[in-house]
């Protein structure tokens, strides 16, 4: 079957590029097409039978199967423009998946007005979200259509433990901060609280865990982020593989799978990001998820995944 996967595939974000593998593995195809802003990125981690990033490409290629599978494109305008995408192959016959998406606050009015969203929600074969948060706004559309429960199931993909090689003996504590503008200020106004928390952390060496580098968005870059914590906080700490703070050798040496090695071989993860926090309770590490008070991404995580997640893990909620 001639499958076509949408996503926010290709901008330098490891947990995207992970839904990707979970969304292939799941919707198996010889066939296979992918969405990507740059194939030679994504082309590291999956090997498709072509690419496509232009709406007509995808027409051109007539797909059996379309697929939009995974990470954050359930927010306005992306999933409103991939739903329009998809409504192209519904009409032709095609088999169209929403698959494993997160969805945030929609609030335009043009969003339950438009009759092409409210009928590929309605009209596609399955239509899944990976929290029960997301699954709520659904809800709220009150276009009729209640979408199963995903769970994240990428965090069951499997570890590459090829990079983990790398790290020495002895405690380690791997840390994850975006670049974003709203972390660099509530992690300033909140500078005692975490100089706090990591003293119970001083006899641990520190991997910087880096799973996004955008290419151009600088809220989107981690080893920015991890540069200025390490500037506020960890100026008397012992720092391992700095090699992935070069984003040569990130690039040419990161993969969804091989990141979940490096955190799986960690004792403990401090992490703003989401999917470092999935690859943590699928390794089964302990984690602290630290964020800005406003951002509930973490906690639906939480919310969601209670059941599977360690008692020694906690959250700081920075104001």
């Amino acid at each position: 079957m001639k499958t076509a996967y949408l996503g926010s595939f290709g901008f330098g974000n490891l947990g995207d590029e992970l839904c990707l593998l979970e969304a292939m593995a799941r919707y198996e195809a010889h066939n296979s097409w992918v969405f990507s802003v740059r194939p030679e990125y994504t082309g590291r981690f999956v090997t498709p039978k072509g690419w496509f990033n232009r709406r007509a490409e995808l027409n051109e290629i007539k797909p059996d199967r379309v697929v939009l599978g995974g990470g954050g494109v359930g927010f306005w305008p992306s999933l409103r423009d991939s739903l329009h995408w998809m409504q192209d192959h519904l009409v032709r016959g095609a088999e169209c998946h929403i698959h494993n998406i997160g969805v945030g606050k929609i609030v335009q009015p043009e969003w339950k007005a438009d009759p092409i969203v409210r009928n590929v929600i309605n009209g596609c074969s399955s239509f899944t979200v990976r929290d029960h948060v997301s699954r709520w706004m659904v809800l709220e559309w009150g276009f009729g259509r209640d979408p199963g429960l995903t769970f994240y199931p990428e965090r069951e993909l499997k570890a590459d433990m090829s990079l983990a090689s790398l790290l020495p003996e002895g405690p380690l504590l791997g840390i994850s901060i975006t670049g974003q503008k709203a972390m660099t200020d509530s992690m300033l106004q909140n500078r005692s609280r975490i100089q706090e928390l990591l003293k119970q952390f001083e006899s641990h060496s520190v991997v910087p865990i880096i799973s996004v580098n955008h290419p151009w968005e600088p809220d989107e870059d981690d080893i920015a982020g991890f540069n200025r914590f390490a500037d506020a906080f960890l100026r008397n700490a012992t720092i391992v593989l700095p090699q992935i703070l070069d984003r040569k050798w990130w690039d040419e040496n990161l993969t969804p799978l091989r990141l979940k090695g490096l955190i799986a071989k960690c004792d403990t993860i401090l992490s703003q990001r989401k999917h470092n926090i999935i690859h943590a309770i699928g390794a089964g590490v302990p984690f602290i998820a630290i964020h800005p008070s406003r951002d509930d991404s973490l906690e639906r995580i939480i919310y969601t995944l209670h059941p599977k997640i360690r008692s020694a893990c906690g959250i700081l909620s920075l104001a």
